[in-house]
């Protein structure tokens, strides 16, 4: 295996690739149209990727995968930068907290989905 793309069906494709690029600085990689949507890839490093679906095209052509909602922890290195950033624009963010030794908190995507970050030396 040489990537491992992750696969998140969203409200508003574009408005969850803008967050995912502001907040975490995922970069895009690759778009597919689809005639009545699109599909937009992000970077999260170099072998993991986060592919977002439109849940309407999803409940379309897979509606047996439609409600799958991932959860998904990330390591950040820049975790009180991360914070700051989401707290500076009004954004939800969840407590800090210390689980199993290093700290954490989630936040929700455009959708209300909740991700957690935990804090991790590069």
């Amino acid at each position: 295996m040489t990537t491992a793309n992750i696969m998140l069906y969203v409200e508003d494709v574009e408005a969850n690739a803008d967050f995912w690029k502001q907040y975490l600085d995922f970069k895009e990689v690759d778009r597919f149209d689809f005639g009545d949507s699109i599909s937009i890839v992000l970077a999260v490093n170099p072998t993991c990727n986060l592919q977002l679906f439109d849940i309407d095209f999803i409940r379309k052509n897979s509606p047996e995968v439609a409600s799958n909602k991932p959860s998904l922890l990330f390591d950040i290195s820049d975790f009180d930068g991360l914070y700051a950033r989401f707290k500076e624009n009004n954004e939800t963010a969840g407590e800090i907290i210390e689980m199993g030794g290093a700290r954490t908190f989630n936040f929700p995507d455009r959708d209300g989905n909740y991700y957690a970050v935990r804090e991790t030396a590069e």
